[in-house]
């Protein structure tokens, strides 16, 4: 089950998170204002994530990757590093 998860569901995820922020961007009267909310807000939540993930069994890394997915995505971003995490 879980190499099902992470073969298929979890890049169908990746790309339904990505579809999903970039319609919500698009969709938007003030787009830059949504979009630097939205990473603002992604970052924060990764930077909590790390800094008191041990409560929760994990820490995602502060690298730019994870940075960088969570500038773009928002916290579905950083709930999907946070499920990948868990599914290694």
């Amino acid at each position: 089950m879980t190499e099902l998860l992470q073969d298929c569901l979890y890049p169908l995820l990746w790309v339904f998170a990505g579809l999903c922020v970039l319609l919500f961007y698009l969709r938007c009267r003030k787009r830059i204002r949504a979009f630097l909310l939205g990473g603002t807000t992604g970052i924060l939540s990764l930077i909590v994530l790390h800094l008191h993930g041990m409560i929760l069994g994990f820490t995602p890394t502060l690298c730019l990757s994870n940075l960088l997915i969570a500038l773009f995505l928002g916290i579905p971003g950083t709930a999907l590093i946070g499920i990948g995490e868990i599914l290694r």
